[in-house]
């Protein structure tokens, strides 16, 4: 599988990133919400198989000690292929002497284990849409 790889948010189809996080499960906003978000990222990452955005991910930094990684999301049909570890390799890449957090999809939690993440016990959250969180499993 011949991927392309970019790592900036020039000429990004904002509509197909809602797409594939709608695909994945993931939290949906409007279109314009996820291109704020995304650019306004410390890092970001796009995987492309031809012109088909089939993967992304962000990481946002306060360049200090503390970074956090949102939005990592493959297409089911390129689950399993290693596209998911590249994105988060790629995120982690220069971050070694930083914090990471991140949330993950429940029942994804084993795929960042590999990465060294561990669940926290302090975590917290204040969700916008709390009804939600909850139905999918983010909060209790």
């Amino acid at each position: 599988m011949e991927l392309t790889i970019q790592k900036d948010t020039e000429g990004i189809n904002w509509k197909d990133v809602k797409s594939l996080l709608q695909r994945t499960d993931m939290t949906i906003y409007d279109v314009d919400l996820h291109q704020k978000a995304f650019e306004n990222s410390a890092k970001v990452i796009f995987i492309y198989h031809g012109d088909i955005l089939i993967g992304c991910g962000r990481l946002i930094s306060d360049f200090a000690y503390q970074s956090v990684i949102y939005d990592v999301a493959v297409d089911r049909t390129s689950q399993g292929k290693g596209i998911g570890k590249m994105i988060v390799r790629l995120l982690m890449e220069g971050e070694e002497d930083k914090n990471i957090i991140l949330y993950a999809t429940p029942g994804k939690e084993e795929f960042y284990h590999k990465f060294g993440f561990r669940r926290t016990k302090t975590g917290m959250g204040r969700f916008i849409d709390a009804e939600s969180a909850l139905e999918h499993g983010f909060i209790d």
